[in-house]
């Protein structure tokens, strides 16, 4: 029996992710957060809040509060490469309990 030509089921997941996933700016951005960071960053910061394009980001220590701060510039860029006209202007660390 022939089926004719198969297709990946792989389009078709990825195309209803994008149509079900929240289109809030900063669930986006918690989705996408390993992806800019890197998954050793992101184990030890959140993504807690945004307003008026401050992203307040919540660090497991103020070792990692500075870290993220330091790399602050080149977060900022990368969130601007995975989301055109990101609403993110800066960043703000702060030390608490990850999530």
């Amino acid at each position: 029996m022939s089926r004719g030509r198969e297709r990946k089921i792989s389009g078709a997941i990825q195309r209803l992710v994008a149509e079900i996933a929240p289109q809030d700016p900063i669930t986006r951005i918690r989705m996408a957060w390993p992806k800019v960071v890197g998954d050793l960053i992101a184990k030890e910061t959140y993504p807690s809040s945004l307003k008026g394009g401050v992203l307040t980001i919540t660090c497991s220590s103020s070792v990692w509060a500075q870290e993220l701060d330091l790399l602050s510039r080149k977060v900022l860029e990368r969130l601007d490469e995975e989301f055109e006209n990101s609403l993110v202007q800066r960043l703000r660390c702060v030390v608490g309990a990850n999530r």
